[in-house]
């Protein structure tokens, strides 16, 4: 899959090796109050690796995020899972850990754009 757009990785957003998995050092302007990253660091987070996950560009449609916990100034992970892929829409999840904490769950409806 190709780099990450450049708002990706302007918020320092990084892919991983493993396939929709998805990578952030988060930096004291993510936070929203200092010790806690802003929900929309980590709602991106998990939608990029949803993303990833579908394996083709896509422009999400709908997104549902969870926030399940705090995180810190501390590495963050994101994990994308494929739910379906049809030729015009796809349904993926994103997680987001830290340090083995799950602290943030998507479900991301993509448009798949035609060539």
């Amino acid at each position: 899959m190709s780099e990450p757009a450049t708002f990706n990785r302007a918020l320092g957003l990084r892919p991983a090796e493993e396939p929709g998995t998805v990578l952030l050092e988060p930096r004291p302007e993510h936070q929203v109050v200092p010790g806690v990253i802003h929900f929309a660091v980590l709602a991106t987070l998990a939608e990029v690796s949803a993303a990833r996950a579908v394996g083709a560009p896509v422009v999400p449609a709908s997104v549902t995020v969870h926030l399940l916990s705090a995180a810190s100034l501390a590495p963050l992970t994101g994990h994308g899972r494929l739910l379906r892929r049809g030729k015009r829409m796809a349904v993926a999840e994103g997680e987001v850990t830290q340090g083995g904490r799950l602290v943030a769950k998507a479900t991301v409806q993509f448009v798949i754009p035609s060539a």
